[in-house]
């Protein structure tokens, strides 16, 4: 795993969690108090607000797993990138740090020193678990240990369809003369 997934593991961890203005862990957090929490657990020291990690981070149009959300210039909010649209962030007094759609953002910043998210889709994939979660009346922290975790999954997933491609493949580029039945072991 690299420094951003470690970091994205981090952040979803605290999903669940209170907002509460000016907070910074490890209970309760406010937008920027819980990405500098969740970098600092990767060994990044960033700043505090949200104006002054988009001054911070490197401005990119393509946001990457790990990069940061801003919304506002500066900045008067910020949340971690999931990929597939969506990030994880404190939104407000009265919510919980929760995963949601990016919406319009005013732009991205790729943290200094974090590296790029070895499971670029995995962000997609606890979105998934997630909104699945909260349909169905679950916590999605009870569910979403981790991105890593989804990772594995969508990794899995890929290896199965990777054999029913070879299985497809086999059947038809079968041997000469060859049945289906006489594949199957009757000649």
């Amino acid at each position: 795993m690299s420094k951003a997934d470690d970091f994205i593991t981090y952040a979803t961890s605290e999903i669940g969690h209170d907002y509460v203005f000016g907070a910074e862990g490890p209970n309760d957090f406010d937008c920027s108090g819980l990405v500098q929490f969740s970098l600092g657990r990767v060994g990044i020291t960033a700043p505090r607000t949200a104006a002054l990690q988009q001054g911070w981070a490197k401005s990119v149009s393509k946001p990457l797993p790990g990069d940061l959300v801003f919304y506002g210039t500066p900045a008067h909010h910020v949340g971690i990138y999931l990929g597939g649209g969506k990030m994880v962030d404190a939104p407000h007094t009265g919510a919980k740090v929760r995963i949601e759609g990016v919406g319009n953002p005013t732009g991205y910043g790729r943290v200094p020193g974090l590296g790029a998210a070895v499971t670029a889709a995995a962000g997609a994939g606890a979105a998934a678990v997630s909104t699945v979660a909260n349909v169905a009346g679950i916590s999605p922290s009870s569910i979403l240990s981790g991105v890593s975790a989804i990772a594995w999954e969508g990794l899995a997933a890929a290896a199965g369809v990777a054999l029913v491609g070879f299985g497809l493949y086999r059947l038809a580029v079968k041997p000469a003369g060859h049945t289906l039945l006489s594949n199957l072991g009757r000649s």
